[in-house]
């Protein structure tokens, strides 16, 4: 089969007919930008669903970040320590915003930043530690909440992956100073593009609102406050987003089935690990990720080539930034973990598939993999 005969995607959109209903009542009414009413009544919706917060509506999770970032007035000079096994928006939007980034190996056992090697690397510069759900395993909060205040450093968290996530039987995304949500098409809940930030503080939310739309004031047409950004949701993408988050419960309810049964299929295999679990936290079910044992880069990647042959769409976990080029200075020593997933990891389908086709896709998978 060809790789352009994809007969399992590795995620497929969920859209229905009250997204259509949506996006058509947006187009007639003509209000297709920013301007429109899905865009607060999304951001109302949000708040909600994740129990409080004030949020942020952007056109993507990239500037749903780098507005975080400008908000709290993050720039040169100043240092955000991050994870060095995440996808590389994260990063990115330091680099953009001026500031340095300094890269932290993750742990084995959540495949989160590594707190104790995090603390041993802040310095008189270091502003905030953004932190990253990465595939949807929450990080270690309350401890990384409590080491920031005892620093006055500022928390970001990357939710991007990790929408509908538990930490502690609480919805992740409420934790940090501000938290940053991403609806590109593989997200759970999809706005195309789009993005959102959630603050604590509502004086952080309304100075975000105005950074968002190129610092202009809301009283004076093209009076500009504040040299701001243009990164506002439009009003479509909102439109579609709020039809998703009602029926939330729903499509994390879906791709849970679909990770159970992975589950029940690998979780004895030797030569497998699965995504770390614990007692405290609850994945999201974004993407289904596992590691093969010690197989290597190479050996990944040939696997990753036959599987697509048949029909299934797979993917390598992340790369470790340390590796590529535009990020090997913002790195320091060694990172084991991080570059170990980043080599022996990959990603199966997770949505919109039943059982038949994942025992297809497990019975292709382990004929590579034994």
């Amino acid at each position: 089969m060809s790789k352009n005969k994809i007969k399992y995607p590795l995620v497929t959109p969920i859209i229905g007919s009250k997204e259509i209903h949506n996006v058509m009542y947006s187009l007639k009414s003509g209000w297709i930008s920013a301007n429109g009413s899905f865009v607060p009544k999304f951001e109302k919706l949000f708040s909600n669903y994740l129990g409080g917060g004030h949020a942020v509506a952007v056109s993507s999770g990239t500037t749903a970040l780098q507005l975080s970032l400008a908000t709290f007035g993050i720039g040169k000079g100043d240092q955000v320590i991050v994870p060095n096994f995440t996808f590389a928006a994260t990063i990115n939007s330091i680099i953009h915003s001026g500031a340095k980034p300094v890269l932290i190996d993750v742990e084995k056992e959540t495949w989160t930043i590594d707190l104790e090697k995090l603390k041993k690397s802040v310095n008189s510069s270091t502003k905030a530690i953004m932190i990253v759900h990465v595939y949807g395993q929450p990080c270690r909060i309350d401890e990384i909440k409590k080491f920031a205040k005892k620093k006055k450093l500022i928390v970001i968290e990357d939710c991007a992956e990790a929408i509908g996530a538990k930490y502690k039987k609480r919805l992740v995304g409420r934790d940090g100073d501000c938290s940053c949500f991403s609806f590109v098409a593989s997200k759970t809940i999809t706005t195309g593009e789009g993005g959102m930030v959630v603050f604590k503080d509502k004086k952080k939310a309304e100075e975000a609102k105005l950074l968002r739309s190129h610092g202009m004031s809301k009283k004076i047409n093209y009076w500009h406050e504040k040299a701001g950004f243009n990164f506002r949701m439009t009003n479509i993408q909102a439109a579609l987003g709020v039809a998703q988050i009602l029926k939330i419960k729903y499509l994390i309810n879906q791709r849970k089935k679909i990770f159970n049964y992975y589950n029940k299929q690998l979780r004895n295999n030797k030569k497998i690990s699965l995504l770390p679990s614990n007692s405290w936290s609850e994945n999201s079910y974004w993407l289904y990720t596992i590691t093969i044992n010690n197989i290597g880069e190479k050996k990944r990647n040939k696997i990753l080539s036959n599987l697509r042959k048949k029909g299934i769409d797979t993917k390598p976990a992340f790369y470790s930034l340390n590796r590529m080029k535009p990020y090997k200075k913002y790195g320091y020593g060694s990172y084991v973990v991080s570059n170990y997933l980043s080599k022996n990891s990959l990603s199966l389908p997770s949505s919109k598939i039943n059982k038949s086709a994942q025992d297809y896709i497990v019975k292709n998978l382990l004929k590579e993999v034994n």
